[in-house]
């Protein structure tokens, strides 16, 4: 769309701006995370066609979330050069046309180099997503409405066993491809053309900060180190949220010899579960928790520890799902936490580097942990496998400890920000 043709939308109120936006975006996400789990329910129909073991499955998990997780920053950083919506735009694209790619190849070979450059088109997406959110939120509302949103992320993690399911079970596991391909094109569609303008500077700046005393750059986000201790935050939680995305739907199946049809129902209870805590970890942060995370973070992580190690011994499979629903309910409570700080206080034109920045820690752990799991899987068990998810709840917590949780502790980090005494 023309910049003439974007200057005719008609001006929204802030509030009518934030729901159209936290709408749009929702569902734009929700297509991101079928997309790429699609492949964890195809993966034993995949594995079988092929002659693959658990570890070269999850390898092409892995494959995705290498180049995903390298993607993140460059993507954030496209976002603040070129706008978060041409960005999104081109990332949903270009990733819906390697989405229809995976339905068509021929080979281990061919479907590896598929998901490497499928994770390079997803990659770009997050930061611009996030950029996009905070442009169009007060800093009042901005993690309930980003945990809105992001409950898109289990949502989709719960939806895609339950589309792909049936459709592999149907007609096979190519078919699911081609027909998530065309929803990311018509979403993409919808994005370009209905998604709000940015609200104005001074409704988007937190009360705490006045205006920056100096532009903040992107290099200063690199080097001044203190948001790496966020993406290391966000890699311990994502190594449980991704090796459990990864590996439950074909540990149900292989197993405890669960049907294609059924897994796909039971892997999807807990990430509704998640989809709850989402939602809700972003309220409590705007209510509750802003300047204090360690208050909410630290005791979800323990209790998180204690039902993912009641998942792994479970004596059926009910109880497994069960205890993964607990897990992930209180677990997702943290996810909007996470990223509250920098979000809130980091000026607009740097804050799709800075998410992409956070978020590539948690796509690191997400390209760990499918191939760890299933390297342990087929060495030892799936019981060592799920047992090495406690590491990244070790690591949320003690780098929940080392990241700042006050405006004035990030400020130390960050003197351009210019927050008010006392904040």
């Amino acid at each position: 769309m023309s910049t003439a043709a974007q200057s005719d939308r008609p001006t929204l109120s802030p509030g009518r701006v934030t729901a159209v936006t936290v709408t749009i975006l929702f569902v734009a996400w929700m297509v991101d995370y079928v997309d790429r789990l699609v492949i964890a329910t195809a993966l034993p129909s995949i594995g079988k066609e092929f002659g693959l073991d658990h570890t070269q499955q999850g390898l092409l998990l892995t494959a995705f979330f290498v180049t995903y997780a390298l993607f993140q920053f460059p993507g954030g950083l496209m976002a603040d050069k070129i706008g978060a919506r041409r960005t999104m735009f081109v990332a949903m694209i270009a990733w819906s046309v390697f989405t229809g790619l995976s339905g068509l190849v021929t080979s281990f070979g061919m479907l590896l180099i598929v998901r490497v450059l499928f994770g390079v088109t997803e990659g770009i997406f997050p930061g611009a997503a996030m950029k996009a959110t905070t442009e169009r939120t007060s800093p009042k509302t901005r993690m309930t409405a980003n945990g809105i949103i992001l409950g898109s992320n289990p949502f989709g993690a719960a939806l895609a066993p339950l589309i792909a399911a049936p459709v592999i079970a149907a007609v096979g596991w190519r078919n699911s491809f081609y027909s998530m391909a065309v929803a990311g094109v018509v979403v993409a569609a919808a994005l370009w053309f209905w998604l709000p303008r940015p609200l104005p500077e001074d409704v988007v700046r937190d009360r705490d900060a006045a205006a920056p005393t100096a532009g903040l750059s992107v290099s200063a986000l690199l080097r001044r180190g203190v948001l790496w201790r966020f993406a290391l935050l966000f890699g311990g939680f994502d190594l449980v949220a991704w090796g459990l995305t990864s590996w439950v739907p074909a540990y149900l199946q292989t197993a405890r010899g669960v049907s294609t049809t059924a897994s796909g129902l039971l892997a999807s209870i807990p990430f509704l579960c998640g989809t709850v805590g989402t939602v809700c970890g972003g309220l409590l942060y705007d209510r509750v928790f802003h300047g204090r995370h360690r208050l909410l973070l630290v005791p979800v992580f323990v209790v998180s520890a204690v039902f993912l190690l009641l998942m792994t011994f479970a004596g059926s499979t009910g109880m497994f799902i069960f205890y993964q629903s607990i897990t992930l309910l209180i677990l997702y409570t943290t996810f909007m936490p996470t990223f509250g700080l920098p979000l809130r206080l980091l000026p607009r034109e740097v804050v799709g580097s800075a998410a992409g920045l956070i978020n590539m820690g948690g796509q690191i752990a997400g390209a760990v942990a499918p191939f760890v799991m299933g390297f342990l899987a087929d060495r030892i068990s799936f019981t060592a496998a799920f047992l090495f998810l406690e590491v990244g709840l070790l690591v949320a917590i003690l780098a929940t400890f080392w990241a700042p949780q006050r405006p004035d502790q990030l400020a130390k980090h960050f003197p351009e920000l210019n927050i008010r005494q006392g904040a």
